[in-house]
Parts: structure tokens; C-alpha cells; sequence
């Protein structure tokens, strides 16, 4: 009979042994799930400025009055080209959508676009934007003059991404989407 105490009792520890591992799994799983869900709402929000950015034209026009009357030229400058299309605070999401959905008239107009979004499982989503013309045989290579390329680049935090340490410097991971657009 002492035999049979004996087995057990080390059954019982194994039995214990396995469900403590185990439950580390998925407690572990469980927060991997939870910060790709993150991640995947990061995505969509972040796209859906892209998405916008889209359903404008490449460049606008600005209108200069002159003595021969009013000429529409292209603008020279990335960013709005009238102080009616600046938004200088952290749009958010109002009764008739986004101020950049109505303001915005271009591509260009979001280079230092700055967007909080809150969704009902998480909140604080930050999304800013830069727009730069590019080289057309280097797309990476950011032009200083006009060109038919222009690239986006949006990026996303959370304040539920994880945090990330380079060089002794701990900043809040960030999600970046690159677009190209041409004329």
C-alpha cells in the first residue's frame, strides 16, 4: 500500500507541475492575442488616412491674383496651401467625421497631419503623417524639388504597444505604412 501512496503523490506533483506550465502558456498566448489585436486596429487606422489620402488629388492649386487676372497654379510647398486647410491641433473624430476629410484637399495637405483615435477596446491610438516628393528611380530617396512621386508615411502608437529599447533609449513601439503616389 505504501506503493501506491507513493505514485500518487508523484503523480499529484506532476499533475501540478503540468498545470502550472500550462496555465503560463496561456496566460502568455493570451497576452500575445490582446497585442496583435492592438496592432491589427493600429493597421486599420492608420490605412484608412491612406485610404482618404487617396480620394484627393496629387497637387492642388492655389489661385494668384495678379494684373492679368486670376492665374491657378500648382503649389510649389508640401503641406495645405491655404491657412482654411491648417489643422494645427490633434484632429479627432467630430459629428461630421475628421476636419482633414473636409479641409483637405491633396496628397500633400497631411504632411504633419496629426490624428487621436479612440476605439471601444482600446484608446489613444496617436497616427501622424509626412508627405515627401521622391526620385522615381529611387523611391526611397526623399527630392527636395517637385516631382511625380510623392510618398506618404503614416505611423501609429499606442500606448498598449510594447515598449522598445535602442541605444539605451526606451520609446513606445510604432507602426509605420508607406504609400506612393503619382500623378
Amino acid at each position: 500500500m505504501g506503493v501506491n501512496i507513493m505514485l500518487a503523490l508523484g503523480s499529484l506533483v506532476m499533475f501540478a507541475t503540468f498545470l502550472g506550465s500550462s496555465n503560463k502558456v496561456m496566460i502568455g498566448n493570451s497576452q500575445i492575442a490582446s497585442q496583435n489585436e492592438y496592432y491589427i486596429a493600429a493597421l486599420s487606422y492608420g490605412q484608412s488616412v491612406i485610404e482618404e489620402a487617396k480620394t484627393k488629388s496629387y497637387e492642388g492649386t492655389i489661385s494668384v491674383t495678379g494684373t492679368k487676372g486670376v492665374i491657378t497654379t500648382q503649389s510649389l510647398v508640401l503641406g495645405p496651401e491655404s491657412a482654411s486647410e491648417k489643422i494645427v491641433y490633434v484632429d479627432t473624430l467630430g459629428p461630421n467625421g475628421y476636419a482633414s476629410e473636409q479641409r483637405f484637399d491633396d496628397v500633400d495637405d497631411y504632411t504633419g497631419y496629426r490624428r487621436l483615435v479612440n476605439s471601444p477596446r482600446a484608446e489613444g491610438y496617436e497616427i501622424s503623417a509626412t508627405v515627401n516628393w521622391v526620385d522615381e528611380a529611387d523611391p526611397n530617396s526623399i527630392s527636395t524639388s517637385m516631382t511625380d512621386y510623392k510618398m506618404m508615411v503614416v505611423r501609429v502608437t499606442s500606448p498598449y504597444f510594447p515598449k522598445i529599447e535602442r541605444s539605451g533609449v526606451t520609446s513606445q513601439d510604432t507602426l509605420k505604412l508607406t504609400y506612393f503616389f503619382n500623378r
